[in-house]
Formats: structure tokens, C-alpha cells, sequence
């Protein structure tokens, strides 16, 4: 029995993560359209009313761009602040075949989900950890401002974890951004740059990961070269060369990372 979790499509235009044991199939967001959702998900054999739900971390439209028609097909497991938030945003929510509301961990299929809390300038912004009772563990956390103790606390069981490295910070200083946009992507509750996703990478040296999947890069202010060059960079700074780094794409579909 393993785990696996794949980036379908990682940054600012949109965001879709799938999580899968040999028999739960589950989508974190469903920030990119109907129909390249279905195309991804095509590629396992599955589709958008095979899943067994989706799961939201937040309600920016690059996380939430296609639950309107998503949510006629499958379930929707939301917190109830970022559900309200969807409805205030699309006005449909209530129009899902089923939404599931929670406040703590939920079980669906063989699939435990457990979620946690990111700094992020989002209603009630999660990040989430999966595991099956073999213990095998994966997480997701992107979007947010700053790596907390308690996001480390959540995914240092995890194997393989997909992570936000948004920016490089003089790419984004000197970029065409304007200087509100730079504070808020700078800021506490905005995203994370390379070198803070590096720094925070040296605490899960002696952790269960072994695999980070750098996401959410920027098209505008980041490489992948850069953000895997950072992190890499300094998890070799302590010696460490048994985690993995590489980095999710918008456009092309990550490798199948499976823990057993």
C-alpha cells in the first residue's frame, strides 16, 4: 500500500495537487480550468467524478478558479470561514452536489487528512498533511508568508512535501510589481522566497522528508534554477544529500512521488 502525490499544476495562474492511495483518490484545489483538470487527471485514469473530493486550502481564484463546475461532480471538503469566503467570491457554493465542512483532521476512503494553519491574507488558509494508517505521509503547504513552528510541526512526518518557493527577493525588488504588490508578497501573511524556504529546509534535515517539490514559483520573479539552487544549495551547506529537490511547473504535470 503506498501514498503518492503529484503536482498537477503549480503557480500564480493556478494551483492543483493530487493525493492518491491504491484505492482514495483526492485533489488539493482546483485553481486551473475544468477541462485541463480533467486532462491531467486523465493521465491516471481517473477524472473529476472519479475523485473522492477536493479539498481547499484558501479562496484565491488560482485555488478555487473551477470548483463551480468541479462541485457538481465531487465533494468539496472546505473549513467553514473559507467556505463562506467561496460563496461571498463565486456565489454557487451551495449549488455542490456535497460540501463537507470541518474544523479538525477527517477521514476519507484510507486517506486520513489533517490540516493546519499557514500565514497567508486569506480567510482561514491551511495547509495539510496526509497519511494512511501504514503511516506513509505527504503534505502540501504553499502560500504563506512565513514557515511557523507550527507548519514544521505538521510536516516533519511527511515524506514528500510540496512546498511554496515563490520569488527570488531581488528579482521581485527590481521587478515591474508595483510597490504595494511587493509588500504584500514580501509580507507575513504573503509568500515565501527562495531563501526562506532554504533556511526552513535545514530544519528538516533530520526530519522524515526526503522529497521537496518546490511551488507556487513566480513567472515573474523566480527560476527554477534559483529555487532549486537555494534550497539544494543549502541543505548541501549542512551536509545533507538524501533530500530531493525539484521544482513544480504551471504547465507540465511534476513525477509521482510514492511513499510506502
Amino acid at each position: 500500500m503506498s501514498l503518492n502525490i503529484v503536482s498537477l499544476a503549480s503557480g500564480s495562474k493556478g494551483n492543483s495537487t493530487l493525493v492518491f492511495s491504491d484505492s482514495t483518490a483526492l485533489l488539493v484545489d482546483a485553481g486551473i480550468s475544468y477541462s485541463a483538470l480533467n486532462a491531467a487527471l486523465g493521465k491516471f485514469g481517473l477524472s473529476v467524478a472519479k475523485l473522492d473530493g477536493v479539498v481547499v486550502t484558501h479562496e484565491h481564484t488560482d485555488h478555487i478558479a473551477a470548483l463551480p463546475r468541479v462541485g457538481k461532480e465531487t465533494s468539496i471538503y472546505a473549513h467553514p470561514k473559507t467556505a463562506e469566503a467561496i460563496l461571498h467570491k463565486q456565489g454557487v457554493l451551495y449549488g455542490y452536489k456535497e460540501v463537507e465542512f470541518y474544523e479538525g483532521g477527517f477521514t476519507v476512503g484510507d486517506i486520513e487528512v489533517i490540516p493546519f494553519r499557514i500565514p497567508h491574507d486569506a480567510a482561514y488558509p491551511l495547509g495539510y498533511s496526509f497519511r494512511l494508517k501504514t503511516g506513509a505521509q505527504v503534505s502540501v503547504a504553499t502560500d504563506m508568508g512565513r514557515p511557523t513552528v507550527g507548519v514544521y510541526n505538521n510536516i516533519r512526518e511527511s515524506e514528500a512535501v510540496l512546498i511554496e518557493a515563490n520569488h527570488d527577493v531581488e528579482m521581485l525588488k527590481n521587478g515591474p510589481y508595483p510597490e504595494r504588490l511587493k509588500r504584500r508578497i514580501l509580507g507575513d501573511l504573503g509568500h515565501l522566497s527562495n531563501d526562506m524556504t532554504a533556511v526552513f529546509a535545514e530544519r528538516l534535515v533530520n526530519s522524515a522528508v526526503k522529497t521537496m517539490l518546490l511551488g507556487h514559483l513566480s513567472e515573474n520573479n523566480n527560476l527554477p534554477c534559483l529555487a532549486v539552487g537555494a534550497v539544494a544549495g543549502r541543505l548541501r551547506g549542512r551536509g545533507c544529500t538524501d533530500i530531493s529537490v525539484a521544482a513544480a511547473s504551471q504547465y507540465e504535470i511534476s513525477e509521482v512521488y510514492e511513499v510506502k
